[in-house]
């Protein structure tokens, strides 16, 4: 078997060191004349050893955890599909990495679950909060127990950062957790290209170059300075060389945290996880309500952009990750009462949630639909099967597992451009092809969502089922 790993320069030395640190004298003693006499360190020694990288180390070392990837396979033991790092933020276990690290699970990877390892040896599990594939990160939520403590890491500035300065990157490269390395910082303003899990190439600009050794597994992790604050999050390697990797800059980890990943397009939840319809920022010590979009759950409630939030149901609100974790948490199906703050007064609203994939179809095309599911109203989707595979001189038609019935119409939308109606029910989409084109069944209202989202800023043909009546449409799919 060849293993991974091997000694170096240790076969001939090996065997001496062996025989002269034989025991002499009993148990844990040697002979007065070994040469492995122990010299005990004295303060001075220790305060001599304690360079300034080691104080940065010790005073970061406990912010930096561990992430693997589990598949939990019925009947099997948890199997390890990918591993990174990442930064504890806060106290309440917020978390942040590379969202290449967890896009396996913001893609779709249903079976797959992530555990957090902390410095200590504790393990917690942990849920996607939020992601931005446009700048490879992504927000965790540890859960965790009632005792837990956690320590958060202190962030720096990157904008001040001088060429040559001494930088210490901190992560688990090939599952060893929290590995230091340390280096240089090489150059500022990099570049890179480079083929992301979803299939894409993409640009990452802005980036910090660094001598000091990243691996793989270091993806997510500290990129600290010499005052052990953190500067950077380690976030790629150069294929085929050494001593080059890349970091993404505080200062633009920071910006894209309140741009992006606070924003509720940027929630890495499931499809049916709700959603309010507006954005909200943190400013002057409390949090308040940016943006509400029109016809959205907030819009209909009466909520408006300058109004203070202070309360989401029976939790007070007091950063933007309070009002991010409650929205996440919540049930799409139940009313949440808002307690906002108008010109100086107290102003409760009710805001009905929406599911992401609702938002998602209202956004693009300006409707509602609802997934009747065979289950349901057999005989209804008996119907919507045979009419999508009308004309096809099938003798046996294959019962689809749901279907997309349009439930309500925004009148200035898309959808109510080209005649769609409340009871319209989606049979399928054409999807353009090299040489003409592809039919798709719409078998549930993810699968809408996602061919929409696909094809936002184009026009997008579709066949209906209304009444008895097979319809053709071509709707402008809004970006």
């Amino acid at each position: 078997m060849r293993l991974p790993y091997r000694l170096l320069g240790l076969s001939l030395l090996l065997p001496s060191l062996i025989q002269s640190a034989r025991p002499q004298g009993g148990p844990g003693l040697v002979g007065r004349s070994s040469p492995l006499q122990v010299v005990e360190p004295d303060e001075s020694d220790k305060d001599l050893r304690t360079t300034p990288v080691v104080r940065a180390v010790q005073r970061a070392a406990d912010s930096v955890v561990s992430i693997y990837l589990q598949n939990q396979l019925a009947g099997r033991e948890p199997r390890t599909e990918g591993q990174g790092s990442g930064v504890i933020l806060d106290a309440s276990g917020l978390v942040i990495t590379n969202w290449h690290v967890v896009a396996t699970i913001v893609l779709g990877g249903d079976s797959l679950e992530v555990e957090v390892k902390l410095r200590d040896g504790r393990s917690r599990p942990a849920r996607v909060l939020s992601s931005s594939a446009k700048r490879d990160l992504a927000l965790l939520q540890l859960r965790l127990q009632t005792d837990d403590t956690l320590k958060p890491i202190e962030i720096g500035r990157s904008g001040d950062l001088m060429v040559g300065e001494t930088v210490i990157a901190i992560g688990n490269p090939q599952g060893h957790a929290n590995t230091v390395t340390s280096g240089v910082l090489s150059a500022i303003d990099r570049s890179i290209r480079v083929r992301t899990p979803d299939g894409a190439v993409r640009e990452y600009t802005g980036l910090l170059q660094t001598d000091a050794a990243i691996n793989q597994g270091n993806s997510g992790g500290a990129l600290l300075d010499i005052t052990g604050r953190l500067v950077g999050i380690n976030s790629a390697m150069a294929a085929g060389a050494e001593n080059i990797g890349f970091a993404i800059p505080m200062d633009t980890v920071r910006a894209e945290f309140q741009r992006e990943l606070l924003q509720s397009g940027s929630f890495a939840a499931s499809e049916d996880a709700a959603w309010l319809g507006m954005e909200v920022a943190d400013r002057d010590g409390a949090v308040f309500v940016e943006k509400v979009i029109a016809g959205g759950p907030a819009a209909a409630a009466g909520v408006q952009a300058g109004d203070a939030l202070a309360r989401v149901g029976d939790v007070e609100i007091r950063s933007s990750i309070d009002y991010l974790r409650q929205v996440f948490e919540a049930r799409a199906d139940a009313p949440v009462l808002l307690l906002l703050r108008r010109a100086g007064r107290d102003v409760r609203a009710t805001a009905q949630r929406l599911t992401r994939t609702q938002w998602l179809l209202q956004s693009t095309i300006g409707a509602l639909a609802v997934q009747v599911d065979v289950e349901a109203d057999r005989e209804f989707v008996r119907k919507a099967s045979r009419a999508f595979c009308r004309g096809a001189g099938l003798r046996r038609v294959q019962l689809f597992p749901a279907v997309v019935r349009l439930d309500r119409i925004d009148p200035d939308g898309p959808a109510a451009a080209i005649g769609l109606a409340a009871g319209d029910v989606v049979l399928s989409v054409f999807v353009r092809q090299a040489i003409g084109e592809r039919e798709l069944p719409v078998t549930s209202l993810p699968d809408l969502a996602r061919l929409l989202d696909a094809n936002r800023g184009r026009s997008l043909k579709v066949s209906l089922l209304r009444g008895d009546e097979n319809l053709v449409g071509t709707i402008e799919v809004r970006r």
